[in-house]
């Protein structure tokens, strides 16, 4: 496929500079739809969620994926925030949430997650590493804290998966989730899914 992009000059360069030894992998780019795109040096490129290997996942439930803006940028609360209990990025009126989210991007720092959303949150967040959905084997044990507590912000990596344990008054579940596609400072692209409670296997 081959599309008419915005390129940064950076892009510009690995095109214009293959014999130099420049590296072959692909850089981001967006299309004028302003779709999330791998670009090859030979021009080809791909969608970003084309690299979701679902075929070979083999855990439960569906993958899925959503973009978060930078609430630092973009000062948009609900666009920055995530509910894994209920599936949703936006709610406008808060009549699903009612205001109560499981996932923060980009709050104080700008490429980053936080998981403490309220003041009875108890959840825990744990960086599993860079891998794909395939190389999970198994959903580590991630207690929820005995009480109400802030946990740490984590950096947002691209390739990384990450667990969370959303613990509250209401919500009791595990989610992963794999930073897709990162756009330093503006959003990103996570896949996710809800998994089963590693304790009741």
């Amino acid at each position: 496929m081959r599309c008419h992009l915005y390129l940064t000059a950076a892009v510009l360069t690995v095109l214009a500079m293959p014999a130099l030894g420049v590296s072959q992998d692909p850089v981001k780019a967006r299309t004028y739809s302003g779709q999330q795109v791998l670009l090859y040096p030979d021009g080809t490129w791909k969608p970003v969620v084309e690299a979701i290997d679902r075929e070979n996942w083999q855990g439960l439930g569906d993958i899925r994926t959503v973009t978060l803006l930078s609430r630092r940028k973009y000062d948009d609360y609900e666009k920055a925030t995530f509910s894994f209990v209920h599936g949703v990025r936006d709610d406008p009126g808060l009549k699903i949430t009612h205001n109560d989210w499981d996932l923060l991007f980009g709050n104080g720092d700008a490429d980053a997650f936080d998981v403490t959303m309220a003041s009875d949150d108890r959840s825990r967040i744990k960086d599993l590493g860079k891998m794909s959905w395939p190389d999970l084997i198994e959903v580590p044990l991630l207690p929820a804290y005995p009480m109400p507590t802030r946990e740490k912000t984590m950096k947002a990596v691209v390739g990384h998966i990450y667990e969370i344990h959303v613990k509250d008054d209401d919500s009791d579940l595990y989610a992963l989730f794999r930073v897709e596609w990162l756009e330093p400072g503006d959003s990103c692209v996570i896949s996710w899914v809800v998994v089963p409670a590693p304790e009741e296997k």
